[in-house]
């Protein structure tokens, strides 16, 4: 018998008993739900995780930071040491570089430049005639990814700024365009009691729009200048004991190609360096971990339906032995009969893969504008994200799933007599 007609059959056959097989699909098609919708929900993560990297970082840029000891018992008296370092309650403390250590690394072959990490917080921002807001400082990257209102950040030099366009309405800017070329006052106020305030007139030159990244992309602040923030850092930090020290640094390869023996020799001599990708991994492993847990629930649901397609097979023998008898008497070989049983296993697993990843599909889609408006995301970003690949493996694993479940009620209608089969009633 040829392998179409026994297919063909085998649709048939479970036609003739439709509640049935559309039961056992739906089992199977909850465990098809639940992988498709996990691995979407770990495709679209790993992609916004990417995003937020790769608009912060530049794949030739290291961060690098000094090796920190281990703190041991905080309840004990720590030595004191000439590093600089910032001090926290229970004798906890963060080592810092200093310039010497710049110059250092600076030094380290195929290394274009090190940006020291200036981490200034203003005491408040504002202009002629306006409010006073709490703000940051940064320095201005060109490797950021960036939108922009107004202006643009082609060139940030000297006192020239970017404003983010919450700030420009804050100010009292009616649009982003009349902010261009005005000034804004950013007031810095000294650690050391006594040294006052100081005051940095600042030009606007661009003003960035809200990024569907900013909730965890950082770039809420104003961006200055390096040379400015570098001023202002100096000038806060001047007469405390980390005077000229940095909580780290950013480390720009002249190639791409050496960004990881660069990483190497940075290691080598004491230090703590980390690649954009580095800086991934941990986000990663989140959510590989989230999504074998989704994909954990999915194949639990696939194992119980397992039973159940073994149930509904061994039902659909023991109702058509009657019939198998007169396929085997008409010279349906023990073989064919066998097929038959293992492709109507087949179908139930394609019927059900396609509800569940159909189902998947359709309420990915319709949950996505919701995920973006309740966090905020942005309107090209997606957290669920499908690719075709991912339809075509369910629903072929669930189908050969559903063939092993099948492979013993079809063995036990292959095996019935003909003749004792003819006799049941």
């Amino acid at each position: 018998m040829r392998l179409r007609d026994i297919t063909r059959r085998a649709g048939r056959s479970l036609k003739n008993a439709k509640a049935r097989t559309l039961l056992t699909s739906l089992a199977i098609g909850v465990g098809a739900f639940t992988i498709t919708l996990s691995l979407a929900a770990g495709t679209g993560g790993k992609q916004y995780a990417e995003d937020i990297v790769s608009s912060n970082t530049n794949v030739k840029e290291l961060y690098v930071q000094p090796k920190q000891d281990a703190q041991g018992d905080s309840s004990q008296p720590k030595e004191y040491s000439d590093t600089p370092a910032l001090s926290y309650g229970g004798g906890f403390s963060l080592k810092l570089l200093e310039q010497s250590d710049i110059d250092k690394i600076t030094k380290i072959d195929g290394i274009e430049t090190v940006t020291p990490i200036y981490n200034v917080t203003a005491k408040y921002v504002t202009r002629e005639g306006q409010k006073k807001y709490q703000t940051s400082v940064e320095a201005f990257l060109s490797t950021i990814t960036q939108e922009y209102a107004a202006g643009s950040g082609d060139s940030v030099t000297g006192n020239e700024a970017i404003l983010p366009d919450t700030f420009s309405k804050a100010l009292g800017f009616e649009n982003p365009d009349d902010a261009i070329g005005q000034t804004i006052d950013v007031v810095v106020s000294g650690t050391i009691p006594g040294s006052g305030d100081k005051t940095f007139p600042l030009t606007i030159v661009g003003v960035t729009k809200k990024s569907e990244l900013a909730a965890v992309s950082g770039q809420s602040g104003i961006q200055a200048s390096s040379e400015i923030v570098k001023e202002m850092y100096q000038f806060s930090q001047k007469g405390t004991p980390i005077e000229n020290a940095y909580m780290g640094a950013t480390v720009l390869a002249q190639n791409e190609g050496d960004v990881e023996s660069i990483k190497e020799k940075i290691n080598q001599q004491g230090y703590d360096a980390q690649t954009a990708e580095d800086l991934m991994g941990f986000i990663f492993q989140f959510i590989n971990v989230l999504q074998g847990i989704l994909i954990g629930f999915g194949a639990l649901a696939v194992l119980t339906s397992v039973f159940g397609i073994i149930n509904t097979q061994y039902i659909s023998v023991l109702e058509r032995t009657q019939q198998i008898g007169l396929m085997k008497a008409l010279g349906m070989r023990r073989r064919d009969v066998g097929r038959l049983f293992k492709l109507e296993a087949a179908w139930i697993g394609f019927l059900g893969g396609a509800i569940g990843s159909g189902l998947a599909f359709a309420a990915g889609s319709a949950a996505n504008p919701w995920i973006r408006e309740t966090l905020t995301l942005g309107e090209n970003t997606n957290l669920l994200i499908f690719q075709p690949w991912v339809f075509g493996v369910v629903i072929i694993g669930l189908m050969l799933i559903s063939v092993g479940a099948g492979i013993m009620p079809a063995r036990k209608a292959a095996k019935l007599d003909p003749i004792e089969a003819l006799r049941t009633e």
